[in-house]
């Protein structure tokens, strides 16, 4: 299996060999009690984030015994009566464990601290290990509210333990498989009226989890191309956005979206198009469209991480040539959401709607297929801040528990 290869930013986590299985466990735990703020309300969405205790992948090999991960969502439900199709956003493998300072991170991130896998606050960085546990799901949350926009529940959740440099693994696919399904069994059980100690207003009755659709930024669209992403239950569309792939054949029956920045700094500006090509030549999708974003960089898709190099410029474009960074994610977030729902209505034709900039060029490559086609909007969407979206925290949890004797190897791989 062919992995591509990722520039060496500081950010890009590195994989070793062992195989994952999560062990499912809903068992409650005492802890503190949950708080219950309000949502942040934007237009129809209503942004929630929320936190349970962290937990384990158990893994076959490797350095370590498990693999600890963070149970962290971003959640936004529509306000209409529902149910709603949920759609799953996945960020990239870019590195969690920060340094202030780190010229590739925003200035304001949103982070938390985990000193069980990252540096002690206060504690002298080793290597590039820092105290900074970054919430890069929070980074997407611009996607998650277009789509709650369009009629869809969303979560943005944590998928940093596949890759993580501190577990071992290489088995990343079946990793984020195991990821996205506990949060699925959240939202059905969140559904049902079991809360698991959240206090989330306006969710019960209102989620569908047997129509899903996945979207992935970077490693997370790596794996919405994947075959194993393809057999998802219930899945009715996918939409990869620069995605840096794993080499596997996309074996898709369902209506697939590749967006590509033509600055791409860390994949490359033709990230997922050969395996586009592929899946229309294949014919078992009927759409599989493709767009390119002029001016668009890798980092500036998640606004955890800095859009641009110092000085404005972005992979091999000078700073002139650069796209607005907030244009770039509003020209995403619509595409995005925009193609879901008329996937979601198996629509004959598609029109998907951008800005006037940057600059966009579509087409499906299966050219048996519905056209694609762009038509312009006016107005740019603006977003929540992604301070600004609430918490809700409970000690209860999905994942197994974190023995108290697990020995997490810290040292980042060479390169990070």
């Amino acid at each position: 299996m062919k992995t591509a290869k990722l520039r060496p930013l500081g950010l890009t986590a590195t994989a070793a060999a062992v195989a994952l299985a999560l062990t499912a466990a809903t068992a409650p735990t005492a802890g503190a009690a949950p708080t219950a703020p309000r949502p942040a309300s934007s237009g129809k969405a209503l942004l929630t984030s929320y936190k349970l205790a962290p937990g384990l992948l158990r893994i076959t090999g490797g350095r370590t015994a498990g693999n600890p991960s963070q149970f962290h969502g971003v959640l936004g439900v529509p306000k209409g009566k529902g149910p709603h199709p949920v759609v799953v956003v996945l960020h990239g493998a870019h590195h969690n464990c920060v340094r202030p300072g780190n010229p590739y991170v925003a200035k304001k991130p949103v982070k938390t601290t985990w000193p069980l896998v990252c540096a002690k606050p206060g504690a002298p960085a080793k290597g590039g290990l820092g105290p900074d546990y970054l919430r890069q799901n929070t980074g997407q949350a611009h996607l998650v509210e277009e789509l709650t926009r369009k009629g869809f529940a969303a979560v943005a959740i944590d998928v940093v333990s596949p890759e993580i440099w501190w577990g071992g693994e290489t088995d990343a696919e079946k990793g984020y498989t195991d990821l996205i399904d506990a949060h699925l069994r959240l939202l059905t059980d969140l559904n049902k009226g079991k809360n698991h100690g959240l206090r989330l207003t306006g969710v019960k009755g209102r989620l569908d989890t047997s129509r899903v659709a996945l979207v992935g930024h970077s490693r997370g669209g790596g794996h919405v191309l994947s075959p194993r992403a393809a057999k998802r239950p219930g899945l009715f569309g996918a939409v990869a956005i620069q995605p840096a792939e794993t080499g596997e054949r996309a074996t898709h029956k369902v209506p697939v979206l590749n967006i590509r920045g033509a600055c791409d700094e860390d994949v490359s500006p033709t990230a997922g198009l050969d395996t586009m090509k592929r899946l229309a030549r294949s014919g078992k999708t009927e759409v599989a469209a493709d767009v390119l974003l002029a001016g668009t960089g890798h980092r500036m898709l998640n606004t955890n991480l800095s859009a641009t190099d110092p000085g404005g410029s972005i992979g091999d474009c000078k700073a002139a040539k650069v796209a607005s960074p907030s244009a770039a994610r509003a020209q995403t977030a619509l595409l995005t959401a925009d193609f879901l729902a008329q996937a979601l209505k198996k629509s004959t034709s598609y029109r998907l709607p951008v800005l006037a900039k940057p600059a966009a060029k579509a087409v499906n490559l299966n050219a048996k297929g519905p056209a694609v086609t762009l038509r312009k909007v006016t107005t740019r969407p603006s977003y929540t801040e992604p301070h600004r979206i609430p918490l809700v925290s409970s000690e209860q949890r999905i994942l197994p528990a974190i023995p108290k004797s697990l020995k997490i190897f810290k040292e980042p791989d060479a390169g990070i």
